[in-house]
């Protein structure tokens, strides 16, 4: 009798040794589609060219100084625009930083607690019903972080196009601007 009961323990722990891995894989993959996500989020930030921006950031600072100390008249209506526009652009450059330091800092956060997640999976922390709230705690933040990066790569690629459309035409105005004040005189840019 003992002996029944014993190999009936045994039988009955490996099938549920059994069952427990398979679960534990399901968890795992859906675990890794949420990496999926996260992964194309990163993949944006790649995108962004924080360097540029700040590049950016800086020329329009030097052009608006240079401006507010040298510039006393009134310009004609176009250059006016084209100048305006010029300066706004920094307004577009501050918003797409923020957003990829806001986006950044999420994804290293939601990366964390997909790791945590999957540790936590690996050592059987959680029940079928733990796990489906934290699962779904975890994908709808990545969601919303997909849609964040979204919305970033957007910004930033409208800002790039704005930038490279309005520099030029922005310089020229300066440069002719500088023509009219030092004349024939050597000058710094």
């Amino acid at each position: 009798m003992k002996q029944v009961i014993f190999f009936s323990a045994i039988i009955l722990s490996v099938s549920l040794s059994s069952c427990n891995n398979k679960v534990k894989e399901e968890r795992g993959k859906r675990i890794d589609s949420l990496g999926i996500h996260l992964n194309h989020v990163e993949d944006v930030l790649k995108t962004v060219d924080t360097i540029a921006l700040t590049n950016w950031n800086s020329q329009i600072g030097q052009v608006e100084s240079w401006l507010w100390d040298n510039v006393e008249d009134t310009l004609d209506l176009k250059s006016g625009i084209v100048i305006g526009d010029f300066l706004r652009t920094k307004k577009y450059i501050g918003k797409v930083e923020s957003r990829y330091r806001d986006v950044k800092k999420e994804t290293k956060y939601a990366s964390k607690q997909l790791a945590s997640l999957r540790e936590d999976v690996k050592n059987n922390f959680y029940s079928e019903e733990e796990f489906k709230g934290y699962f779904g705690t975890e994908s709808a933040a990545i969601d919303e972080l997909v849609k964040a990066g979204d919305q970033l790569e957007v910004a930033n690629g409208s800002l790039v196009e704005r930038y490279k459309l309005i520099y030029p035409e922005a310089t020229q105005i300066i440069d002719s601007i500088k023509t009219v004040i030092y004349g024939d005189k050597p000058r710094a840019k």
